[in-house]
């Protein structure tokens, strides 16, 4: 029997790069919920009353992404507070709450909070990468300092283990469990971890390449991230040129969009076609100016 193919595999094979795909969610707000019980969708999950099925859908709809945990959260989370539920009609009443843009009421965790997809009924990649990765985190992170939570899809099972670190709503991916104890430093640090980093949440796809392809030149030659970006010549389309000045130097920076093949998940793989293609935003060259 030839051995099964996973789509984070794939991904991995054919260099698809992770800075430009830091887009994130407006909100986030996380429901704990038992892992046996997690279904694909989230709304659908096993024991879910029609009603919390309905207020998760009508908070997804308001810009908040709603997410099942598995951990040690004690009640509904959002925005560093956590509301104490009651039952499933407080739990739906606190979610309409929060789609209607209201703040929850209850004691506040400072701590940062560790999101890591091991979604097994969404996708075998958050089950294989995502599982191992969690434990690794549980094993190494301080509680005191960290919250760590397994949670249902979080988006991009090719990007497995997929990561979200929340208040910054910054995302991470292919974190290996060997690299824990350096993302968790950084973390600490204050600073993102650019080998797994997928862009700053609140710039553009393309801008997101650009400063990462800027900060990880910076942390080569232990300079401080860059301050100032300029536009260069638009030769095309598919082809940006960028300066950036880093600790008093001028880097130039050129951009290339370029066409990879995608299999988003492991069910598009065998399909016809067999699989389809993404446009990505990729650092070609960083030159230190003269």
């Amino acid at each position: 029997m030839a051995p099964r193919i996973f789509c984070r595999d794939l991904c991995h094979a054919r260099n698809e790069p992770l800075p430009g795909m830091g887009n994130a969610a407006t909100r986030y707000a996380l429901l704990p919920w038992p892992r046996g019980d997690w279904r694909s969708p989230r709304y659908d999950s096993a024991g879910m009353s029609s009603e919390i099925s309905l207020a998760i859908q009508l908070a997804n709809a308001a810009g908040i992404h709603v997410a099942l945990v598995s951990g040690t959260l004690s009640g509904l989370f959002c925005d560093g507070i956590v509301a104490h539920i009651t039952g499933p009609e407080d739990a739906a009443r606190l979610l309409h709450k929060l789609a209607a843009g209201e703040a929850l009421e209850g004691e506040s965790d400072e701590r940062k909070t560790i999101l890591c997809c091991a979604d097994s009924r969404h996708d075998a990649c958050c089950a294989r990468y995502g599982f191992a990765t969690w434990k690794a985190l549980v094993a190494e992170a301080d509680p005191e300092k960290f919250h760590v939570l397994q949670t249902t899809h979080l988006g991009g099972c090719r990007f497995a283990a997929s990561i979200i670190v929340l208040p910054e709503r910054a995302r991470y991916g292919k974190l290996e469990p060997h690299q824990v104890a350096e993302f968790l430093k950084c973390l600490e640090d204050g600073i993102p971890f650019l080998p797994g980093y997928r862009g700053n949440p609140a710039l553009a796809e393309i801008d997101q390449a650009l400063e990462h392809a800027a900060s990880s030149w910076a942390a080569a030659h232990n300079m401080s991230a860059p301050t100032q970006f300029v536009p260069g010549e638009l030769k095309h389309a598919d082809e940006r040129h960028f300066t950036a000045v880093i600790s008093g130097k001028t880097l130039q920076i050129t951009l290339n969009r370029i066409r990879f093949p995608l299999n988003g998940n492991c069910r598009s793989i065998g399909g016809t076609p067999p699989h389809g293609e993404v446009l990505r935003w990729v650092a070609s060259s960083v030159e230190l100016c003269a």
